[in-house]
């Protein structure tokens, strides 16, 4: 069997990928998005409350634990225990609260009840004697496990220790049943992380700032999302007022031919904008350019425009809850419109611009035409890439977005 469609390269001089999976291109081992920044505020001393047990860090790096479940009563074998994180500090905020939880094959019980979330009373600071009951149900989850699962919950941080308005504290409550009087049930879990955020990030041991978020594709040089918002999933996302990234002070106008690409997703078309920015930049004093998806007056297609040339359309309607693979490929005074790996049209410049290849901006131009929705993959190159390097492209992303 054939390799499948490839991601091209060859002249690839700066680009992102924000997706949640790899795309292997046969060529770069790429470390593109690693998660939303944020901090992981679960140390390697959880508190401890309630009957008799004990932690134990088996990989700071993972922030994999065990916890063991003690004192059990001799019918029908029950036991519980408490291990939370003090977040009192952040009282009002959102908390999410994150883990993959297991139950060894070792531990002597049949299962166990997982209670994450907050805790409604906290009488000893230190932890040591102290009680930790459950908190309300709205904040907690309850989970019942034999095996291996990743769970998350979400909250408001509470300190005033009562049921409806917890202490404070997030963490778990493991309750284990048929243990072995006098024997340590455990549950082990990894990945734990404690974010003040109202939505679980992918793990991360301490913190993930605005710079190490986000990694250019031909290197490791950080791209500042600090301008950007995120969905609930924890996706970059362009909120159609003030979002862009600005990663690449590249000097286009010297590189003869070049290509832009991105996928693209509109969440809407029916603002009060009538253009909505890709690429855009800026080069000296009032000359500069826009790649832009556009209201032509008959449908939002791909668009160009320089301050020495009047606006010129593609062919396709675009639409907005979909997502696009476009391109704009440079030969010279021709450029040449791609959506979805097919030719969309060209046009001929009788100037050429010095300045129409200027991408500085994604997803916006100074000021104005903030885009309203995704842009998961940008890439500039230094070369026009073919149409069979454009539709290879196309192909290699197809599946992964449902591109139609």
């Amino acid at each position: 069997m054939g390799a499948g469609p490839k991601i091209h390269t060859n002249g690839l001089v700066a680009g992102f990928d924000t997706g949640k999976t790899t795309v292997d291109d046969n060529t770069f081992n790429y470390s593109k998005y690693l998660g939303e920044p944020t901090v992981n505020y679960s140390s390697d001393s959880p508190s401890q409350g309630g009957w008799t047990g004990a932690n134990t860090v088996l990989d700071s790096s993972s922030k994999k634990f065990r916890f063991n479940v003690s004192n059990f009563n001799a019918n029908p074998g029950q036991g519980w225990r408490s291990f939370t994180w003090d977040l009192r500090a952040y009282t009002g905020q959102p908390v999410t609260i994150s883990a993959t939880v297991e139950v060894p094959d070792l531990s002597p019980g049949t299962f166990a009840w997982v209670m994450m979330g907050q805790v409604n009373t906290y009488t000893n600071s230190s932890g040591a004697g102290g009680y930790l009951g459950y908190s309300a149900a709205s904040e907690r989850i309850q989970k019942s496990t034999t095996t291996t699962e990743h769970i998350t919950w979400s909250g408001t941080i509470g300190n005033s220790g009562t049921a409806n308005s917890p202490s404070g504290h997030i963490g778990f409550t493991l309750w284990y049943n048929n243990g072995v009087p006098g024997v340590n049930s455990f549950i082990e879990v990894s990945n734990v992380q404690v974010e003040v955020k109202a939505h679980e990030t992918p793990f991360v041991n301490g913190s993930r700032t605005n710079t190490n978020s986000l990694i250019d594709l031909k290197g490791n040089t950080g791209i500042d999302v600090s301008n950007i918002s995120f969905d609930s999933t924890g996706q970059p996302v362009f909120d159609g007022t003030d979002d862009y990234l600005q990663p690449f002070d590249l000097n286009l106008e010297a590189m003869g031919g070049s290509t832009l690409e991105a996928i693209i997703y509109m969440d809407d078309l029916s603002g009060s904008h009538n253009s909505y920015s890709i690429f855009g930049g800026v080069a000296t004093g009032n000359r500069h350019s826009y790649h832009e998806i556009r209201n032509s007056g008959s449908g939002w297609k791909m668009t160009y425009w320089t301050s020495s040339n009047s606006w010129q359309y593609a062919n396709t309607s675009l639409s907005a809850g979909q997502y696009y693979h476009i391109a704009w490929v440079w030969k010279g005074t021709k450029c040449c419109w791609y959506v979805n790996g097919e030719d969309d049209g060209y046009y001929t410049f009788t100037t050429f611009s010095p300045y129409s290849l200027g991408a500085k901006t994604i997803g916006y131009f100074p000021n104005e035409r903030y885009m309203d929705g995704h842009i998961p993959i940008a890439r500039v190159y230094n070369k026009a890439l073919t149409e069979l390097e454009i539709n290879s492209n196309y192909r290699a992303y197809k599946s992964r977005f449902n591109l139609s």
